[in-house]
């Protein structure tokens, strides 16, 4: 037994049964490899040998042409030959025929038969039938019977005779009635004014002459039909001249540039005046 002092402790005094491990004797450490760096990738290789020195070309590699153009050689004159004398040779006498005399006529082709003569068209707006030779102006016609639609001036003619000659015939029987009597002479000229007004509507309804009408050798009517308007209508359109009245009498003017020649009361009424000139009874008047 060891001394209590001894600062080893002896392994024979250790518990019994236990031996302590052997410490093996390591081996030294062996020295690394040396480094060996990893190939590049892709394996580039500089090439075996140096590309061959540049080397310019030439001078004068340009060569002209062997040989220059041809000099340019204008045509010769003369190229056209003028044909020998006697080579045109005019035609044979007879080959066409002589133009004819002044104010002759062509004679017509042999072989095709003359045209066929067409009838003369009549002037447009004239009636050729009832008016032969052609001594009516052209004027527009009615749209029934194709008669044609009088002119102004004839209008005016037969309105002067039926409303102022007649108007100045009753202001002169009424003046002398008023000489006598004032109310007799104002009750008369207003009847014979109200009477020859109603007439003038009856004769335009039933035959569509008035007396003026008849100097002037025209007549009213419908233009729907072309015959008298009758009594009634004759009568009402007598009243419509009121509006051609009442208007500073522009009404009465309107046949001047009216495409149908009518005033405001035929055209209220439906009617035209036409020219009446081809009637052999067109002066003659039947006052009843």
């Amino acid at each position: 037994m060891s001394d209590q002092n001894s600062p080893t402790p002896d392994p024979s005094e250790a518990v019994p049964g236990y031996t302590p491990p052997t410490t093996p004797e390591s081996a030294p450490p062996a020295a690394p490899p040396a480094y060996t760096p990893p190939a590049a990738p892709g394996g580039y290789e500089p090439p075996a040998t140096q590309p061959p020195a540049y080397t310019p070309p030439s001078t004068g590699g340009y060569e002209p042409p062997a040989a220059t153009p041809p000099a340019y050689t204008p045509p010769s004159t003369g190229g056209y030959d003028a044909p020998a004398p006697g080579a045109y040779s005019a035609p044979a006498a007879g080959g066409y025929s002589q133009p004819p005399a002044a104010g002759g006529s062509y004679p017509e082709p042999a072989g095709f038969p003359p045209p066929a003569s067409y009838g003369q068209q009549p002037a447009y707006g004239t009636d050729p039938g009832a008016y032969p030779g052609g001594g009516v102006p052209n004027l527009p016609l009615a749209p029934v019977g194709g008669a044609p639609l009088v002119d102004w001036p004839k209008r005016a003619l037969g309105g002067l005779i039926d409303y102022v000659a007649a108007g100045v015939v009753i202001s002169i029987v009424g003046s002398i009635l008023s000489n006598v009597n004032s109310t007799l002479g104002g009750l008369v000229n207003s009847v014979l004014g109200i009477g020859w007004w109603l007439y003038l509507g009856y004769k335009s309804g039933t035959t569509g002459v008035t007396f003026g009408r008849s100097i002037a050798k025209t007549k009213l009517i419908s233009e729907e039909t072309g015959q008298p308007i009758g009594v009634g209508n004759g009568i009402i359109r007598q009243l419509a001249h009121i509006l051609d009245t009442i208007i500073c009498y522009i009404g009465w003017l309107f046949p001047l540039w009216d495409v149908k020649k009518q005033t405001l009361a035929d055209k209220i009424m439906k009617t035209v005046v036409i020219d009446n000139s081809a009637d052999p009874n067109a002066s003659t008047y039947n006052w009843q």
